[in-house]
């Protein structure tokens, strides 16, 4: 489950308490069984934040926030509902090899490619710069690595600020991250 921070200010309050009212409306999705028990208790809730809307006072506000934020972590499920598709649910990024490769567009149609000029712009600045820096990138990972090879899977980060990291190319070509 998800915590909203915020630190001082009406718009953080605002933002904090907008944030609390919408994890306590996916909460109560996921309590309540039925559909007129939700809305009921969704109704109660906004009823709350409403009578603390015009709250002037900061501080009083900033108590009646963290308040509200205790109750709701007291009161949330112990097993929330997540989606399948989203970040800790079953499917979560299931179908990677399913992504299309970045270099099946090299072989689109010109009449397809026109269809998306400006991508296909960048992406034409991004292989120069992709010839140009590979001989860098590759001379500063055999540098910084063991001659027996990296002990993680973490890449050394860019030299110098402004500089491309090694192997930068995979991220600035990434695919979608749900097919379709």
């Amino acid at each position: 489950m998800r915590r909203c921070e915020f630190s001082g200010g009406s718009k953080a309050i605002k933002l904090g308490s907008v944030l609390l009212y919408l994890f306590l409306l996916e909460t109560l999705h996921i309590l309540c069984t039925h559909r007129e028990q939700y809305l009921f208790f969704a109704c109660v809730m906004r009823e709350r934040f409403e009578k603390n809307k015009n709250e002037m006072d900061m501080v009083k506000a900033t108590k009646l926030l963290m308040a509200s934020e205790e109750e709701f972590w007291a009161a949330q499920h112990t097993q929330p509902y997540i989606f399948p598709d989203s970040p800790g649910g079953t499917t979560y990024e299931r179908n990677d090899c399913y992504k299309t490769p970045e270099w099946c567009l090299d072989f689109w149609h010109p009449s397809e490619k026109a269809m998306y000029p400006d991508y296909f712009a960048k992406r034409e600045q991004w292989k120069k710069l992709r010839l140009e820096s590979w001989a860098n990138e590759v001379k500063q990972l055999q540098e910084e690595y063991p001659a027996d090879g990296p002990k993680t899977e973490a890449l050394p980060p860019a030299r110098r600020e402004g500089h491309l990291p090694p192997l930068w190319w995979d991220t600035v070509t990434r695919p979608r991250e749900d097919p379709v």
